[in-house]
């Protein structure tokens, strides 16, 4: 069995990665390391840890793991994630139970949970200049300043309406408790196969999200090209000219979570969004 220990560039996230290659290598299991971590240790990275691991240990947060999903996709690696601090909505596990965790995956009692991506292609001039799968959402807006821009949004090439807003998001259900969430759209299960289609302060108020099956196909089309960007899973940015066409569908390849059998969506939004106890 090989592992792959991936870390944020932290201290504390960076230390924990060394103590769990230490755990590991007692018990005679071969790990690869992230960039962060091996340059933390002094080492250069030798194989591809994304292609190369049977599994994936996150340490950080749910930025972290986002980097882990999109990085392996396609490769079908369960990511066990750690979170050093708060607890996230995608990182089950704290700092204090790693090892636990570690023994119940390595003895295969830990569930596989699977999470849907979206493949994203941005084209230009008739020509795909990127492609990308995300695990939580995509994001247009302005670079600097707050500014109202249009776009037009199509919905298996069918014109659907032209947004004017500060920005629009599209996210997977598991991006729901995002971006998503605080620009107002609605939470929806992860297992709900649905997309949903959120703006950012819309000019118009009648505009509002849309739930969305995910097999269909959105396209946006931008209509200016004042400072806009796409931002993938709130870590990537690819600057947007006028007439760009951002495409997403649902991608075939799914993110994978190892989880406790008795872990609880819901308990995590009560946490989360201070939900009332009974």
């Amino acid at each position: 069995m090989i592992i792959g220990i991936v870390c944020k560039n932290q201290q504390g996230a960076l230390e924990l990665g060394s103590r769990v290659i230490e755990w590991l290598s007692a018990r005679a299991i071969q790990t690869l390391k992230d960039d962060n971590l091996a340059a933390y240790l002094g080492q250069q990275t030798v194989e591809d840890i994304w292609t190369a691991s049977d599994m994936l240990v996150s340490i950080g947060g749910d930025g972290t793991l986002l980097r882990c999903v999109r990085s392996s996709a396609g490769s079908n690696i369960p990511v066990l994630g750690v979170h050093m601090g708060y607890l996230g909505f995608l990182t089950e596990i704290s700092e204090g139970e790693i090892f636990a965790a570690l023994e119940a995956a390595i003895n295969g009692n830990l569930i596989r949970k699977e999470r849907a991506l979206l493949d994203v292609a941005l084209e230009r001039a008739g020509s795909v200049i990127m492609r990308q799968q995300v695990l939580n959402d995509l994001v247009i807006n302005k670079g600097a300043l707050a500014r109202i821009f249009e776009t037009e949004v199509y919905i298996d090439e069918k014109y659907i309406t032209s947004f004017r807003a500060d920005g629009l998001i599209v996210g997977t259900p598991t991006g729901s408790t995002a971006y998503n969430l605080a620009a107002g759209g609605p939470i929806i299960h992860p297992m709900v196969e649905a997309m949903v289609l959120t703006p950012i302060c819309p000019h118009l108020l009648s505009n509002r999200s849309l739930v969305l099956p995910d097999n269909r196909e959105i396209s946006i089309v931008i209509k200016e090209s004042d400072n806009l960007y796409l931002t993938l899973d709130g870590q990537h940015g690819y600057p947007l000219e006028a007439e760009d066409r951002i495409v997403v569908r649902k991608s075939q390849n799914r993110a994978i979570l190892l989880r406790y059998p008795e872990y609880d969506y819901f308990k995590v939004l009560r946490t989360k969004l201070k939900w009332l106890e009974r």
